[in-house]
């Protein structure tokens, strides 16, 4: 791909080799071969692929979380990666404490951190906390403020991996808009999810890597065929309801406050709710509703209650998705098919 910005990172016949254990040999496999390719400032660049295809390996050679066994790398900024937002944590300081060691080895100076100590806290929502010890938090806790330092590093290169968002559900209401203010800010942004329609909505250049090669590099062109290349993946079949009609028209005469139990009937909202697991919906307005809550709709196609985050409004209609990212499939919401939203079982 021609262009004539200048280079943020620059990967020159990178290759990665490991080597596994078969019985009494090791034996080397290269989770990357070869791989020529230029990060230019500005870019939002997306990095599709299977699982086990090289995407995660590329990205920590990226930002120097491994070394790659031939090639060079070179970055020309400062590099924050939300890979391993814990990196670098020690469980015997304070939260506050470790916000300034995090800090450092992302680059900042004691006088930015300082700056901007109360924000990162804040942005955690573990301040009552911030001074215990970090063996004390719970892992989620740690997760938080790990996201909550490196998101506000203001870097000139970020890279995502699948697990950008983290935490309980507000948190991952705050996670998300901060990463969507970050997108919008003109950063060069290299990301890797199975979220294709956030990647598309997102990102203008797209790598297609497989078996450890670049197999594309370009346009929405590229993000087409790598969907194209992935019919063949089955999404999970989940049984219809016998008598769903009867089902849909008396839930939706259920009056405002109501509540009714559903069962999760896929895995698109694990971690936070797993399949099969049943949950609280009460019946509210749609007019209501506000992004990143977690909504109950009918799906006809399914012939079942499909539970989902609200990701966005479009043409008066919200675009749903879910948590996981290998369940990416965006559902689309309106008046006649919204159910209600999740609330807390008492």
């Amino acid at each position: 791909m021609k262009n004539n910005k200048e280079i943020a990172i620059n990967i020159d016949k990178v290759s990665k080799r490991y080597f596994l254990r078969d019985s009494k040999e090791k034996k080397p496999f290269f989770a990357l071969k070869e791989i020529n390719l230029k990060i230019f400032k500005g870019e939002k660049v997306a990095v599709l692929g299977d699982n086990g295809a090289g995407k995660t390996t590329l990205l920590k050679l990226m930002t120097g979380i491994a070394e790659p066994t031939q090639g060079k790398i070179g970055r020309f900024g400062k590099v924050v990666s939300l890979i391993d937002i814990t990196a670098g944590f020690h469980e015997e300081f304070s939260g506050r404490e470790n916000i300034y060691l995090n800090g450092i080895l992302l680059g900042m100076n004691i006088a930015k951190i300082k700056k901007l100590e109360q924000k990162i806290i804040d942005f955690s929502g573990i301040d009552k906390f911030i001074d215990q010890a970090l063996y004390t938090y719970s892992s989620g806790m740690v997760l938080r403020l790990g996201f909550s330092i490196a998101i506000n590093a203001d870097p000139d290169i970020l890279i995502l991996d699948e697990g950008i968002i983290v935490g309980d559900q507000d948190f991952q209401k705050k996670a998300y808009d901060k990463v969507e203010e970050i997108f919008a800010r003109g950063k060069t942004i290299v990301v890797c999810s199975h979220m294709l329609p956030l990647l598309s909505r997102l990102c203008d250049r797209f790598i297609w890597i497989n078996d450890g090669k670049m197999v594309k590099d370009g346009g929405k062109e590229v993000l087409m065929e790598y969907k194209k290349s992935r019919n063949s993946l089955q999404l999970e079949k989940i049984p219809s309801n016998e008598h769903a009609v009867l089902f849909f028209d008396f839930l939706k005469t259920l009056p405002i406050g109501e509540r009714f139990i559903a069962k999760a009937s896929s895995g698109s909202m694990e971690p936070l709710i797993l399949k099969g697991d049943e949950v609280l919906v009460e019946i509210a307005s749609f007019s209501k509703l506000k992004k990143g809550d977690i909504i109950a709709f009918w799906s006809d196609e399914l012939k079942n209650v499909v539970v989902h985050r609200f990701y966005k409004m479009e043409k008066g209609k919200i675009v749903t998705k879910g948590d996981n990212n290998l369940f990416a499939d965006a559902g689309h919401v309106d008046t006649k098919n919204f159910l209600g939203i999740l609330v807390e079982n008492d």
